[in-house]
């Protein structure tokens, strides 16, 4: 990925692994909103999601440096590196709307075995 090459300041893929870090508490949290959870409900939902966030955006590190290391090191034509960005990208905002899913669908299990 092109804008890993760069050194010092924020990428795209820092802001998109740090969105990733938050929508599972988000969603956490929305599903413990709708369902009128009292405080501990708040705050186990708000922990389990950003439980989840950190393993998520931890991933999200991983892909990159995995991937932007080999795009480096191999040498590839503008084309295929351009085709393997498109390919994070969207596999990025996939992992991201997983992430919201998962922290919403738990946050629910949650307050339901609480109840």
């Amino acid at each position: 990925m092109a804008e890993q090459r760069q050194t010092g300041g924020v990428t795209l893929w820092d802001l998109l692994t740090l969105i990733c870090f938050v929508l599972p508490g988000a969603g956490a949290s929305g599903t413990a909103k709708a369902s009128h959870a009292g405080l501990l409900g708040y705050a186990l939902v708000i922990l389990v999601g950003l439980v989840i966030g950190l393993f998520c955006a931890a991933c999200m590190r991983v892909a990159v440096v995995r991937i932007g290391g080999y795009l480096v090191q191999g040498n590839l034509p503008a084309g295929t590196e351009l085709g393997y960005s498109v390919v994070m990208l969207t596999a990025a905002f996939i992992w991201m709307v997983l992430a919201l899913a998962t922290g919403s669908w738990l946050a629910a299990k949650i307050l339901t075995l609480i109840r």
